[in-house]
């Protein structure tokens, strides 16, 4: 009878470890390719704003998308290299939209990926023939210079200053955001600067603030470093 109970039970453990493998077996997708839709090769864009489309692949979790200027075989430069990958509810995208480019030649890439195997690369060169003089130049990043990282004030009224060298081309402004955690989650208040100063009340408290640029274009810098602020008033 124990002889029996043992067998039993070494039985449904292997159909335990069979379901297992079912379950974890990820598809071999190494033979497949994912279909580009536009650009095709040897497209022109008459717009410096383009879209690249793909059909998608039901075994796929992600989708490594890259453009270079003009090939990957003489790159001068790598334009774009995202990830798009699989949301919780299922969905994967098979658009990028708006990317924007500057006149020349370019090619653009994509395979798919899940946990286990990749595509091989799909992939397309196309021409952009838009706006000669579009502005695609981003602002520099701006260098914060008042008050000091770390500083105490014991005054309401706070001065902030920080520094950075216009780039020629549309008209640059600088917005600065203020939070009252580290993680930069509570946002106190952000504004627009004035010469690269910006002057506001604030209450007792310990603040994170730091500044972005941005162009008449859509350009925007990348943040500044974050500096600590905070008010010990009377």
């Amino acid at each position: 009878m124990r002889l029996l109970f043992t067998i039993t039970l070494l039985a449904l453990f292997l159909v335990f470890l069979a379901s297992c493998e079912d379950i974890l077996e990820v598809p071999d997708i190494s033979d497949q390719r994912v279909e580009l839709v536009a650009p095709l090769n040897n497209t022109v864009v008459n717009q410096n704003t383009v879209s690249l489309t793909w059909n998608g692949l039901a075994e796929v979790d992600a989708y490594r998308i890259q453009v270079a200027m003009p090939n990957f075989d003489n790159a001068a430069q790598i334009v774009l290299d995202s990830l798009f990958v699989r949301d919780t509810l299922g969905h994967i995208d098979t658009r990028l939209e708006q990317l924007l480019l500057s006149n020349g030649g370019y090619e653009w890439r994509i395979q798919g990926l899940n946990s286990g195997f990749e595509t091989p690369f799909s992939a397309a060169n196309f021409s952009v023939n838009g706006d000669e003089n579009i502005d695609l130049t981003p602002p520099n990043v701006p260098s914060l210079t008042s008050p000091s990282d770390g500083a105490t004030l014991d005054d309401a009224e706070v001065n902030f200053a920080w520094t950075r060298q216009d780039v020629s081309g549309t008209a640059e402004r600088d917005s600065i955001f203020i939070f009252k955690d580290e993680a930069l989650q509570v946002l106190e208040t952000k504004g627009l600067g004035a010469n690269k100063t910006y002057a506001t009340n604030l209450s007792d408290d310990t603040y994170y603030w730091f500044v972005k640029a941005f162009d008449g274009a859509g350009n925007e810098s990348s943040a500044s470093e974050v500096f600590e602020l905070t008010l010990n008033l009377p």
